[in-house]
């Protein structure tokens, strides 16, 4: 019986630690993500679960990269690039992971966070 029990335990802590959910953030599409990385102003809709908050506290971490201005009403952040490079560019993977954040869909595809950055960012 202590075997079934501790099996019932693992199992619950198991599906507790690995069965949290993927959070991804959104571009409007391929168009206006290329602008804007064309015009150092990168939008992105971010998940319901990150709250003003979390965008104001490691945004703060970031400003000699960037800024970020957030929509609490339709979550969109737009990320104003002070040196509009790829370099620069990369961080905003740090602010997203830093969200929890481990994709990015654009046009109905979903990209995780490097492929993101090669496919777009760079």
């Amino acid at each position: 019986m202590k075997k079934v029990t501790l099996l019932v335990l693992a199992l619950g802590l198991n599906l507790l630690v690995f069965g949290q959910k993927t959070l991804s953030a959104s571009a409007t599409n391929k168009a206006e993500l290329q602008g804007g990385i064309a015009t150092g102003h990168i939008s992105l809709t971010l998940p319901a679960e990150v709250t003003e908050e979390n965008v104001v506290m490691y945004a703060k971490y970031y400003t000699n990269m960037f800024t970020v201005a957030f929509d609490a009403k339709s979550h969109v952040a737009t990320f104003h690039m002070v040196s509009n490079d790829a370099n620069s560019r990369r961080v905003i993977l740090r602010f997203l992971g830093a969200n929890q954040i481990a994709n990015v869909q654009v046009d109905n595809r979903t990209y995780d966070l490097g492929t993101f950055f090669d496919t777009f960012l760079q």
